[in-house]
C-alpha cells in the first residue's frame, strides 16, 4: 500500500529537542529516510519563517528499519535571519547519521540560475516503474532515461535522469517539503557514482558516505520534480555525484553533491 510522507516521516517528541520516529517492517536502514527525518527534526526547533537553506549529513553506522531512531538536536546558533542545527541519530549504540542544518529567511533580490538544460521527457509519457526501498512505497517514480527497475535494471544500472512525486499530498509544512526532497534525492545515487558506460560486476554493493543538499527557494514537493544526478570524479572505491532538483518548467529548487564508496564482490 503506498506510504503517506507526513506519516511515514512522522516524530515524536522525547524531551527537549529530541524525537523518535515510528519504526517500520525489518530491513535495511535507507540513508535517505534517516536524512528526511534528520531534516524534518531539525525544522521543527527553528522560529516560523526560517527555511531550510542547507544540509550535510555523513553515514557512520548502518541501521535496521525495525528498531526506533533516536534523535537529538543541538542548537548552534540563533539569530534573527538564521539558525544552525546539529542532529544526532542514534539506535542500539550505533550513529547511522550525524547533520547539520542551515536556515535563513527567505527575502527579495537576485534570481539567477545558469542556462536551463533541455528537459526529458516529462511524466505525462512515461509510465510508473516499480521503486526499490525495502517495502517502503511513499512516491511515483517515473524514469527518464533507458533503464527501468521493472524491466530488470540492476541496481548499477543508472536510473537518472527521473521524476517524482509523492502518492498522497503533503500538507503546508516547509520542513516536511524540504524533508520530501531529501528522501528523495538519495535514491539510488550510488548508481550514478560509476565510470559511464562501465558498470561493476555482479555482487558489487555500495554505501553512501556522505550527503549535501542545498535548498536555493521554496518548494512544492507535492508536484512532480525531475531529479538528476552525474558523475564527477571517480577514483579507487569512491565516487562523487552531483545532482540537481528541478521543475516541470526547469527551474532549479535543489542541488545535491553525495560521495559513494563501491565495495567489490566478497570472495
Amino acid at each position: 500500500m503506498p506510504h503517506d510522507f507526513d506519516a511515514l516521516l512522522r516524530l515524536h517528541p522525547r524531551g527537549d529537542a529530541a524525537f523518535e520516529n515510528e519504526p517500520l517492517a525489518a530491513g535495511h536502514l535507507y540513508g535517505g529516510y534517516t536524512l528526511a527525518l534528520a531534516v524534518r527534526a531539525a525544522a521543527r526547533t527553528v522560529a516560523p519563517g526560517l527555511l531550510p537553506s542547507s544540509v550535510h549529513a555523513v553515514f557512520p553506522s548502518g541501521g535496521e528499519l525495525g528498531s526506533p531512531l533516536t534523535l537529538g538536536v543541538r542548537s548552534v546558533r540563533d539569530g534573527r535571519s538564521s539558525a544552525v542545527r546539529l542532529v544526532t541519530v542514534e539506535q542500539g549504540g550505533n550513529t547511522p547519521l550525524l547533520l547539520t542544518a542551515s536556515f535563513h529567511a527567505a527575502g527579495e533580490g537576485t534570481d539567477w540560475q545558469e542556462p536551463r538544460l533541455p528537459m526529458p521527457a516529462g511524466p505525462g509519457g512515461i509510465a510508473p516503474d516499480a521503486v526499490r526501498l525495502m517495502g517502503m512505497d511513499p512516491f511515483e517514480f517515473r524514469p527518464a532515461g533507458r533503464h527501468r527497475v521493472d524491466a530488470g535494471a540492476d541496481v548499477f544500472d543508472p536510473l537518472h535522469p527521473y521524476w517524482v512525486r509523492p502518492h498522497q499530498p503533503l500538507p503546508d509544512d516547509p520542513g516536511l517539503h524540504a524533508a520530501v526532497v531529501a528522501f528523495v534525492s538519495d535514491y539510488m545515487v550510488f548508481s550514478a557514482a560509476q565510470v559511464p558506460g562501465s558498470p561493476p560486476p555482479p555482487e558489487t554493493r555500495g554505501v553512501t558516505m556522505d550527503h549535501t543538499l542545498w535548498f536555493h527557494c521554496p518548494m512544492d514537493a507535492g508536484e512532480w520534480l525531475l531529479y538528476s544526478a552525474q558523475p564527477v570524479r571517480v577514483r579507487g572505491s569512491r565516487g562523487l555525484v552531483h545532482g540537481t532538483v528541478r521543475t516541470h518548467d526547469g527551474a532549479v529548487v535543489a542541488s545535491f553533491a553525495q560521495q559513494v564508496l563501491t565495495f567489490p564482490p566478497r570472495g
